[in-house]
């Protein structure tokens, strides 16, 4: 997506100018919305969502109660969270919580550790990010075979890949579809991580864009 935009010289962020052009704009944000058929909403997400429909939907694996895991009540997550042994001493446990996206099991659970643990601190789901419009739009457009894609990538090396995701989800309610989308403003390059993401994505048909922005003169 190549797009051309005016410089407001204001504290807006270049992935908030997008987000908001789009929205207004529909798919390459060149001609604006007029009906409710191509209606779009556009999230700034970065690596917040994908990780915490991870996060509550493999709640029970990552909080299981694994000898030496926890052992004070101040942590955020399992003292072995970046070890080598880390879903090997899980497995069982992440395969359970992954096998529920073979069916429509994973919306329950999602749904309910969204109602039952919200708040409590997790080092995969951010809180402040995950309101229920955005929850609701995440289950409805993105389909799980997707998700379970994506989940399996995170689990191969959690402190590589948790990190990597594009700035921007846009969601088409009424088609229950969506795409990620990396902002990069004038100068700005793909990092390392996030090409692996975007090859990734782009491997399993995953819809993904890069959106390159220029100011107006």
């Amino acid at each position: 997506i190549d797009l051309s935009l005016p410089n407001l010289f204001d504290q807006t962020t270049v992935e908030e100018r997008v987000r908001d052009h789009l929205e207004k704009n529909g798919q390459n944000g060149s001609a604006p919305i007029l009906d409710d058929a191509h209606l779009t909403h556009v999230y700034y997400v970065e690596n917040g969502l994908i990780n915490s429909l991870f996060g509550l939907l493999c709640w029970s694996a990552v909080f299981a109660p694994i000898p030496n895991a926890f052992f004070h009540p101040f942590h955020t997550g399992p003292a072995d969270l970046y070890g080598p042994e880390f879903y090997q001493r899980r497995a069982v446990q992440f395969g359970e919580c992954l096998r529920q996206l073979d069916s429509d099991q994973y919306i329950v659970t999602i749904r309910q550790y969204f109602k039952d643990k919200w708040g409590i601190q997790s080092p995969f789901v951010f809180w402040p990010l995950m309101t229920e419009t955005l929850l609701d739009l995440a289950l409805s457009c993105i389909p799980a075979h997707h998700l379970k894609h994506c989940f399996e990538r995170i689990l191969s090396d959690i402190k590589s890949n948790r990190a990597g995701f594009p700035d921007l989800i846009q969601f088409w309610p009424d088609q229950k579809t969506y795409r990620m989308i990396e902002v990069k403003g004038p100068g700005d390059r793909l990092q390392d991580n996030q090409l692996r993401w975007i090859n990734y994505c782009a491997s399993h048909a995953i819809p993904i864009a890069v959106c390159y922005v220029q100011w107006a003169e």
